[in-house]
């Protein structure tokens, strides 16, 4: 029998050539049909909103692409007829790319040479119902709007760290937050999301309605549909205190120390959350903690560890908002620079964490002569009492339980200047991921998931949910996708359809 992949490329190729000038057509034609649909709404290259959008994302890599039109939907309703437009027609469908925030650095996640990208940049707005304390987040907000909104009215909720970082990709893909010991998963307190599926139908799916939709949905990147909004309980949130602190190279066994007694130990700070991270740029190694608490108390005991710790170079140790915070987060990074992401796991072990640094530094080496060369090398946890936290909410599609736990999500972050080292510094980094990986399964530190936010393009992302949450996830997408349409028409983020038979991991 053939599959569905397969006979969906031969319905969209039935009766044409598929030839490179005959889809160039094709593509222009759907843009044409798309702004008789949607007037004001869809634009071509050189217009002012077409620059708009093709130069507002995270990484050069995808500001480089050059889709047919961008398209600015208003509503969900718009959303639903730009599907309905471009799927309908059953031999010459353009490829879509769909842009929430633009994070996710590599090439071809939220845009797309040649086919028609959604921006959601429209779809805004943060209300908050006074019955139910629940906010209902538009598709194209970033966290900074939503923080101060809901600042403003001394809430919050368990979102991105990042503020310039847009809802709609991180909670696709899992998330964390400052309050992921007492939240878990950023998308595990997700209640309701409304999405667009393939036929154009606009649904809600929660716990109550599309059940199986509303687990897949929770990390299941965007496999399903567009979601066109979110909606989460808030909670009361006051000033917090933390910040950065920068040290001394010297002190980084230190460093990991207090991270592995912060993540292991019975009796967590609920209200605590850490990352660690040793920095090489301009040709020297910096060490740096991110502690913070969501009280305003500061040096907490849980934190005392990281703020004792001696030489330190700088801190921005204070009192703030989380705004503030996500803020600073947000100024660790420059908009439209030549920066990557990769990722992988190991389970929590100081003398492996430091074998790790020591991979890190040999892979250094040879590229420490690119111009504008920057690696960071980022350590978060996973304790038990998140994951437990995570199974508590409902449970998601990551394929964790507690006792995976403690696990130590690891963060690669390149940045470089030149495209001409594109290719250099990728397979640089994945070749240190993969040296990283056989380490920790010849010391039996291997673990199987990978965070799906900080996966590069070439990583198995999916294949760590494990087998079973692979098959609950592609039945979801049999389901409301019989067609296969976001599986083969919207090629970008982590694709089902591309999680081989048998490679997903137990």
């Amino acid at each position: 029998m053939l599959s569905s992949r397969i006979l969906f490329f031969l319905t969209l190729c039935l009766g044409c050539s598929c030839s490179a000038p005959r889809m160039a057509f094709h593509k222009t034609m759907d843009c044409k049909n798309l702004a008789a649909q949607l007037p004001g709404k869809v634009f071509l290259s050189p217009s002012p909103q077409y620059t708009e959008t093709d130069s507002s994302y995270f990484a050069a890599f995808e500001n480089e692409l050059s889709p047919a039109c961008v398209v600015h939907p208003a509503n969900a309703a718009d959303v639903s007829a730009i599907v309905k437009i471009v799927g309908s027609s059953s031999w010459h469908a353009t490829p879509l790319a769909i842009k929430g925030g633009g994070h996710t650095p590599w090439a071809g996640a939220a845009n797309i040479d040649n086919g028609v990208t959604i921006d959601l940049r429209h779809l805004t707005g943060v209300h908050v119902n006074s019955q139910t304390g629940l906010a209902t987040l538009g598709a194209g907000e970033r966290w900074i709007n939503v923080y101060q909104q809901l600042g403003a009215q001394g809430l919050a909720v368990a979102g991105g760290r990042v503020s310039k970082v847009g809802v709609a990709g991180l909670i696709t893909g899992g998330g964390l937050s400052y309050f992921s010991a007492t939240n878990g998963f950023v998308c595990d307190n997700v209640v309701n999301y409304e999405i667009v599926l393939a036929s154009g139908d606009i649904v809600q799916a929660n716990a109550r309605t599309n059940q199986d939709l509303f687990l897949a949905l929770k990390g299941g990147s965007n496999n399903f549909g567009i979601v066109t909004r979110f909606d989460l309980p808030t909670f009361k949130q006051g000033q917090m205190w933390g910040g950065a602190i920068y040290y001394n190279p010297s002190v980084y066994p230190q460093l990991v120390q207090a991270f592995s007694d912060f993540t292991a130990t019975s009796t967590p700070d609920e209200q605590a959350h850490v990352l660690i991270a040793t920095s090489w740029s301009a040709g020297a190694e910096t060490g740096v903690s991110n502690i913070y608490h969501a009280s305003p108390v500061a040096a907490p005991p849980s934190l005392k560890p990281f703020t004792a710790i001696q030489p330190q170079i700088f801190t921005s140790l204070r009192q703030d908002s989380l705004l503030g915070f996500a803020d600073e987060q947000s100024a660790f990074s420059t908009d439209g620079a030549r920066q990557l992401y990769f990722t992988t796991s190991f389970r929590l072990d100081v003398q492996f964490m430091l074998h790790v640094r020591e991979l890190w530094l040999d892979a250094l080496k040879p590229l420490q002569s690119v111009p504008g060369f920057m690696l960071s090398l980022v350590f978060q946890p996973l304790t038990k009492g998140m994951l437990a936290k995570s199974a508590q909410l409902g449970g998601n599609s990551l394929g964790l339980s507690p006792d995976d736990g403690p696990l130590v999500v690891t963060l690669l972050n390149s940045v470089h200047t030149n495209a001409a080292d594109d290719n250099k510094i990728v397979t640089a980094v994945l070749g240190l991921v993969r040296a990283i990986e056989a380490a920790a399964a010849r010391q039996g530190n291997a673990a199987r998931y990978r965070f799906t936010n900080y996966g590069h393009k070439d990583q198995k992302i999916l294949e760590g949910y494990g087998k079973q949450s692979i098959a609950r996830l592609q039945a979801v997408s049999r389901k409301y996708d019989p067609r296969g349409f976001f599986q083969q028409m919207v090629p970008g983020g982590f694709k089902l359809s591309n999680v081989l038979e048998g490679s997903a991991v137990e």
